[in-house]
């Protein structure tokens, strides 16, 4: 084995980057002034002992004089390091460098943050909205909110905090601030109100100021959820709430607040004249006037006074998750004309997107209808019956007669495929059109190919599909009439998430939805933020989705290894294991059935349920909810004990023998086969290890699931409940070759039949495409739902060979398993302590691999047989 190279003596390697919290690059409007640091390092070597490192905070405050502080502290203390300073006030610029302490010249790297508003009492603005009143529910006007202000002193610093009941677009003289889409995003309202910060100093000047906001339904007050949906869940009255904080050189603030008392707010409506998530966007442009927020033309008699709104300024909270952005373009792969003159567009990609047009002259009135789908019928048209509700995802643009560039605004699209009618030109040119592609913004943290392109395929497919519904809430689709935070969904998919995204900070603005609901009903419900919607009246507890509050901080923490972030969701892990608890009968087995319309949900689309019955799987209900509430119950119990509440970890601990004992006498038989003989049954027996007494009857069970996954083809066999452990179960069984054999099968059920069927996006069902390309009957048909996607994380571990060992990274294996006819991979992954970085390839019989380990990690390194740890470095090994 090569050996890494030893640091010279004393000698700390150079900073690579620094991070505040768990937030990538210069942080804006954090909402603490305390924040921890972490830094890595841009070798892989080991630190020398007692070495130290330099923290600097160089602190500008306008009006004061710049402050240096600096202190030095251990080398290896580099991960969520507690703030050193006095704490950062609000408008305070923060640039925190780290340096090594070496007799050399080494990197240091830097970063800046600057605290949101920290105090309730530092609020000085109302919320504010159109005083018109609004008689109907759909399709109301959306309207712009404009207020004026004068700046008698050149200002060295300005910032916008705002928030809005509804959605916001803000605009300074003129110019759209930031690139922020449907912000604030989806929390829900009752409970808080997230605000956005804004630098604006290159937006204002001296003198008149004009600031303006363009608002619109959103989730606040539009129409969401299936079958008709709720429309004014949190309220019917748009509103926005604005405080500028300008700032001289002298040290004086000028703030300018939005309020109803001083004349200076106005409201109007808008070039937009109905706006919908779901139901799309109709603009206007006869009524947009582009100088309505120019300061050098006063609001005329078209402008009224706006009307202040109730608020509660102790629910405004800083944006925890990074706000909705562009994320990608696409353009047009093919264009075809029909006899009626429409177009049938193919943007190449299904994802979570809106059409940004260029249109050409045309007579004044003219309408150009866009219809977005995801997938084409057997004519060659949008396949529409997927959404529900055939009147969604349109858009229309109303020309005024000139050329224009157009987007829509507040809406957002899950789609491949556009049909564009009215078009007033005899041809439509790819450069007329692009498909804009956002996410909730999240960088980077994890990568994958190998030999077989097929699973390169699937891979960029999951990734495509977590972007697409990760749009403020881990929704379950993108296009249809539902568009929810299902909590089975994340459930299973946030090992995956995390592995691939920095999606630390998103999952854990989502459990803050959770502590409310979880507070409000006494259980979780089944998607998050919880609205009232036909068949989901009331919160009642389901096994798999519940268990969301305990699976989902626990892939936080085993990712990032932070102890105080688990601290926080902790509460509602162990209030739903409590819920769980009191519904378990004497012996300790979940039989009992929630009051909601499918009961418990199962191993929810399994292969073999009926199309409109998805929730008829084969495996029993109760098995599956015993199982997942013993292994949510073992969890609770680890969470406890790295918090230190030692009696909590004693009390679930035995909750979870209790329930595996229960579980064991109710669903198994001593000859390792159980009472429903299915791929979930034992897969969920095994990974869970809930009969570890009898490591025999582990290993016989899992001889069976390897023999009815054989029998079946190696299909997959198993729905929510079992396919995100099927594969492990079978590797774990020592049936390797047969979980390799599913992962490349290639036929339906499986994942490559996806791929081989031309998706881009993982589906929600194994066959939403039919063999013989039908669209499956089933009312519930997505193209683009992440669940699927959760054989990623076997792909990183056991293909690619990297597997985390120990929270945030401290210790991982480089342990490859060739197999499907892969003959090399590539895999890598952003951890807290720096970019691991692991290929192999087949050659001759022989693994060749390197790798390395990051400072302040090891490896375990178990190729070829070997079991040996190793320290940080760069290695080439052969085996």
């Amino acid at each position: 084995m090569a050996q890494p190279k030893a640091p010279a003596r004393g000698r700390v390697p150079g900073i690579r980057r620094v991070t505040v919290e768990h937030r990538s690059g210069d942080v804006l409007g954090i909402g603490t002034g305390t924040p921890r640091l972490s830094w890595t390092y841009d070798e892989d070597v080991a630190l020398p002992d007692g070495a130290e490192v330099v923290i600097r905070a160089n602190r500008e405050m306008p009006g004061e004089a710049p402050v240096v502080e600096e202190t030095r502290v251990p080398a290896c203390e580099n991960i969520l390091h507690a703030w050193p300073f006095e704490p950062a006030r609000t408008h305070e610029q923060v640039t925190v460098t780290v340096c090594p302490v070496t007799d050399d010249d080494t990197a240091t790297a830097s970063v800046r943050f600057e605290p949101g508003i920290l105090h309730h009492w530092q609020w000085r603005g109302a919320m504010v909205g159109p005083a018109w009143p609004e008689p109907w529910s759909d399709g109301r006007h959306a309207p712009l909110i404009r207020g004026d202000a004068r700046i008698e002193c050149e200002p060295v610093a300005a910032r916008l905090y705002v928030s809005a009941y509804g959605l916001f677009e803000p605009w300074i003289n003129g110019a759209r601030v930031g690139e922020d889409v449907l912000a604030p995003g989806w929390v829900d309202y009752d409970d808080r109100l997230p605000y956005l910060t804004y630098d604006v100093t290159p937006y204002l000047r001296r003198g008149d100021n004009a600031f303006g906001f363009r608002l619109a339904d959103g989730w606040y007050r539009g129409r969401y959820g299936y079958a008709g949906g709720v429309v004014n869940y949190y309220g019917d009255r748009l509103g926005v709430y604005a405080q500028i904080d300008v700032m001289f050189a002298d040290g004086s603030v000028q703030q300018i607040v939005s309020n109803a008392y001083d004349g200076a707010w106005k409201a109007r409506k808008g070039p937009i004249v109905r706006s919908g998530l779901y139901e799309g966007e109709r603009f206007d442009a006869r009524l947009d006037d582009p100088r309505w927020c120019d300061p050098s033309r006063p609001m005329d008699d078209s402008w009224s006074p706006v009307t202040e709104l109730p608020l509660n300024q102790l629910k405004l909270t800083a944006l925890e998750q990074n706000p909705i952005r562009l994320v990608g373009l696409h353009r047009p792969v093919d264009i075809r004309k029909r006899d009626d003159g429409s177009f049938i567009v193919d943007f190449g990609f299904n994802c979570s997107q809106r059409i940004r047009m260029s249109v050409p002259p045309a007579q004044p009135g003219t309408v150009i209808t866009i219809r977005h789908a995801e997938v084409l019928d057997g004519h060659g048209n949008l396949a529409l019956r997927p959404l529900r509700r055939e009147d969604i995802q349109t858009d229309e643009y109303v020309s005024d007669g000139r050329a224009a560039q157009w987007e829509p605004t507040f809406t957002m699209h899950g789609f491949r495929y556009a049909e564009i009618s009215g078009w007033p030109a005899p041809e439509l040119s790819p450069d007329d059109l692009t498909a804009c592609a956002y996410t909730t913004d999240m960088e980077r943290r994890g990568w994958f190919s190998c030999s077989d392109e097929d699973l390169n395929l699937l891979h960029g497919n999951i990734i495509r599909s977590m972007r697409s519904n990760f749009l403020s809430v881990p929704m379950d689709c993108p296009q249809r009439d539902e568009r929810l935070g299902w909590t089975g969904d994340i459930a299973m998919f946030s090992p995956v998430a995390l592995r691939l995204a920095g999606a630390g900070d998103f999952l854990s603005d989502w459990l803050g939805n959770l502590d409310g609901e979880i507070a409000r009903y006494g259980t979780v419900p089944p998607f998050v933020p919880f609205i009232t919607i036909p068949d989901w009246r009331k919160a009642d507890a389901i096994a798999v989705w519940g268990d969301s509050a305990v699976l989902v901080p626990w892939a936080i923490y085993r990712e990032e290894g932070d102890a105080l972030r688990l601290a926080r969701h902790y509460p509602v892990a162990r209030a739903w294991m409590d819920d769980v608890a009191r519904r378990l009968d004497p012996d300790g087995v979940w039989r009992r059935e929630p009051d909601q319309v499918c009961g418990q949900f199962g191993d929810w689309l399994d292969p073999t349920a009926p199309p409109d019955h998805p929730e008829q799987a084969m495996t029993e209900k109760p098995l599956v909810a015993t199982a997942f509430a013993a292994h949510s119950a073992e969890l609770v119990a680890r969470m406890a004990r790295i918090l230190g509440r030692d009696d909590d970890a004693t009390a679930y601990a035995a909750l979870a023998d209790r329930i595996r004992k229960g579980f064991a006498a109710a669903f198994t038989r001593g000859d390792g086969v159980m009472t429903s003989d299915t791929e979930c049954a034992y897969t969920l027996a095994v990974v869970f290890g809930l009969r570890r007494d009898d490591p025999a009857w582990t290993a016989t069970a899992g001889d069976r699931l390897a023999r009815l996954v054989e029998q079946g083809g190696c299909h997959v066999g198993t729905g929510f409940a079992g396919t995100p452990y099927l594969l492990r179960a079978l590797a774990d069984c020592g049936h390797r070759d047969t979980a390799f054999r599913v992962l490349t099968c290639r036929t339906c059920p499986s994942w490559l039949y996806q791929v081989a069927m031309g998706a881009t996006t993982t589906w929600e069902r194994w066959d939403s495409i039919r063999p013989d390309g039908s669209i499956n009957p089933g009312g519930m048909t997505s193209f683009n739902h992440y669940w699927l996607g959760v054989v990623a994380e076997w792909m990183h571990d056991e293909l690619g060979g990297l597997k985390p060992l120990e929270p945030g990274w401290n210790a991982f294996a480089v342990d490859p398993h060739p197999g499907g006819g892969v003959t090399g991979a590539h895999v890598a992954h952003e951890g807290p302590h720096g970019r691991i970085d692991l290929r192999w390839d087949l050659r001759e019989g022989r693994l060749h691999m390197s790798f390395n380990v990051p400072t302040g990690s090891r490896a375990l390194v178990n190729a070829g047989g070997r079991n040996d740890w190793v320290g940080p470095g760069r290695y080439d090994i052969t085996v």
